[in-house]
């Protein structure tokens, strides 16, 4: 069985107008920004890798803690991340990627298409790039450093990941068994709980039946309402158990 770690390496504030889908309302919400570490297989393995100093600065984050920082924290050194599996190429979850050197990154086909193809040019997806950490992905696939995946797809027994899109053209979600059940984390597929619990999307879409199709799936993996982990909620660290600061224990 695996442990699942929530590592949570930033924050913003936001409005719910401004990031829910026809929302109306203008009440203060708050961004935690989280990678993900599961111990207990052949190696470590870690999803999605943040992003920099740099990028923090920025993008208006506060309380920021380098991704790679947080891993050591567990016990991982960041060269002994092997195997990173990358949700979606948005800039808070790609653009950390050189902080972890020996990783090979699991991407989805549809997610790379997306980012180096003729709609993200455009300034409504652009906002959301690191062009740079995405030019990155040809010579981190000239240096066999990244899987193409299609799909579902096995990583070790008891890990997986599932293709969803809807937030973006090829986002990923991961399960996990754990002692504690099938564990689900989310990624965008459900940055808040109240994503997956009301059926209530972001605003950051590219197909919205896909997003909402995604709620079912997530359901359907987790079995458990208990076991699904939302991507940028705080609540997050309700209810589960945070162990230090930063370093929330999910299962």
């Amino acid at each position: 069985m695996y442990e699942v770690y929530a590592l949570k390496y930033g924050e913003r504030d936001t409005t719910a107008c401004q990031f829910f889908y026809r929302e109306p309302s203008h009440e203060p919400i708050t961004l935690h920004f989280y990678v993900w570490l599961i111990l207990g297989g052949p190696y470590p393995v870690l999803v999605d890798t943040g992003f920099r100093e740099e990028d923090a600065a920025q993008r208006g984050i506060r309380d920021y803690v380098s991704p790679a920082t947080l891993v050591a924290r567990v016990g991982i050194e960041p060269d002994a991340i092997r195997l990173a599996l990358i949700s979606h190429l948005h800039w808070d979850h790609w653009a950390g990627h050189g902080l972890f050197p020996a990783a090979e990154f699991w991407i989805q086909r549809d997610e790379i298409a997306f980012w180096t193809g003729p709609a993200a040019r455009h300034d409504v997806y652009k906002q959301l790039a690191h062009p740079v950490a995405l030019g990155s992905l040809v010579t981190l696939n000239y240096g066999n450093r990244i899987r193409v995946v299609e799909g579902e797809s096995q990583v070790f027994p008891g890990l997986r990941v599932h293709w969803v899109g809807g937030h973006t053209a090829g986002l990923q979600i991961v399960s996990v068994e754990t002692a504690s059940g099938r564990i689900v984390l989310t990624s965008d597929a459900s940055h808040f709980y109240r994503n997956v619990e009301r059926r209530q999307p972001v605003q950051i879409i590219t197909d919205l039946p896909e997003m909402l199709a995604a709620f079912d799936t997530i359901h359907t993996l987790a079995g458990d309402p208990g076991r699904i982990v939302a991507g940028h909620d705080p609540e997050v660290a309700v209810r589960f158990k945070p162990v230090e600061p930063g370093v929330i224990r999910i299962a």
